[in-house]
């Protein structure tokens, strides 16, 4: 596993285990601020005892609700819990009625139970289930209090904490889904990219052979067929085969190698759809300027690098591509951000500047914070009058969205 990937995936697990003994932590919390109520409030004896011991059940089972759905069990038990915990809640608190006024001491709680019921639907109703459930416990604690079972102290504290409460355990697992799905978007990304650079060379591959096997096969028939009645002639079609198999050799290794023909309008067109479908704000060149092949060649190569580096290895949100033609040398920049720490140059950055060196160009990337640039340096090449600019597709034109 790469070393990138493994600290995401740590990383998450620290997310998962901080959520887990935050979510289930609240409990204890809750526990804690009911028996600091409790301790200030006018209750005595088997009264005290009587209500502290039902919103310590309540609590219980409604931390048992929220462990059972932590672990994407049990939807029944999970309501029988939470029915169980609100009786508990309800009882207690009738208690307390009869020795006078119900204090705050069943906010806490309640909030609690507010979390657990936003919990039972999908993510995308569970923001208004968590409205509903807020609305209807502050609605009903301002009516008890006209009733006079409230005290104002208690009105004050169930606004305070209800919702406080309840939108910090849903956030909070809410915050871990969300990460959970960014991390399988990022490996689909990585997974999207090792399949473009497997069809895109699968295409060159075919490209290139296809025609030369075609090539040998008619020729070996002819020789074929000749051998018996003209054996001259089925020697020549037999050199030719042996011809055409060397060049298809060559043009196996020079696929294999990279050094095929690189088109950096084709290059840019493709960064865009990857980014694109990656959900990365990219931005790219309209066009691609007048090169010569060799030199297209070395900066779409460069193109093709940035754009599965930063798929595979980063976690970026934008990114920022740019062709720059200044005097006699042509510059391509890739920018993006959400780069990882710098981590030691890889073989493909390693390829990128010999060849570059080579051709008396130059490779250059530097991180700053999260951002991370890739810069490549050629000298300009004289233009054939014939050739112009070449166009980027449509879809590279615009700004691909997330």
């Amino acid at each position: 596993m790469p070393l990138e990937a493994e600290s995401s995936a740590r990383n998450l697990r620290r997310l998962r285990t901080y959520t887990f003994f935050t979510v289930i932590g609240t409990g204890p919390t809750v526990l804690f601020l009911a028996a600091l109520s409790l301790a200030g409030s006018s209750l005595t004896g088997i009264e005290l005892a009587l209500a502290g011991g039902a919103v310590t059940v309540s609590v219980v089972l409604c931390t048992a609700a929220l462990a059972l759905h932590w672990h994407g069990q049990g939807p029944v038990r999970r309501k029988v819990f939470w029915s169980a915990s609100l009786l508990m809640l309800v009882l207690g608190a009738a208690v307390e009625a009869r020795a006078g006024q119900i204090e705050g001491v069943w906010a806490a709680p309640v909030g609690m139970l507010v979390a657990e019921f936003a919990l039972w639907f999908r993510p995308g109703r569970r923001a208004r289930a968590l409205l509903l459930g807020c609305a209807v416990v502050l609605g009903a604690v301002v009516c008890f209090a006209q009733l006079g079972w409230f005290s104002p102290g208690a009105v004050v504290v169930s606004i305070l904490m209800v919702p406080t409460m309840s939108t910090a355990v849903v956030c909070q697992l809410w915050h871990y889904q969300v990460a959970q799905e960014l991390e399988r978007a990022r490996g689909l990304a990585a997974e999207l990219a090792v399949a473009e650079e497997r069809l895109r060379f699968a295409g060159e591959l075919h490209d290139v052979q296809g025609g030369n096997l075609q090539a040998i096969t008619l020729k070996a028939q002819v020789a074929r067929r000749l051998a018996a009645v003209d054996p001259e002639r089925a020697e020549a079609e037999m050199r030719a085969v042996e011809e055409l198999a060397r060049a298809a050799l060559k043009d196996a290794r020079e696929v294999v190698g990279g050094y095929r023909k690189v088109a950096l309008a084709d290059e840019i067109d493709s960064a865009a759809r990857i980014l694109k479908s990656a959900g990365v704000q990219a931005t790219v060149p309209d066009a691609a300027p007048s090169l010569d092949e060799d030199t297209e060649r070395l900066l779409g190569l460069l193109v093709r690098e940035a754009t599965t580096n930063l798929i595979r290895h980063a976690d970026p949100t934008a990114a920022d591509m740019s062709i720059v033609e200044i005097d006699a040398e042509v510059t391509v920049t890739v920018t993006n951000n959400g780069a990882p720490a710098p981590g030691g140059n890889g073989n493909g950055l390693a390829m990128l500047r010999d060849r570059f060196a080579e051709a008396g160009g130059t490779v250059e990337h530097a991180h700053d914070g999260d951002r991370f640039v890739l810069k490549g340096t050629v000298p300009k090449p004289q233009v054939p009058p014939q050739r112009r600019a070449t166009p980027v597709r449509r879809i590279a034109r615009r700004r691909a969205r997330r």
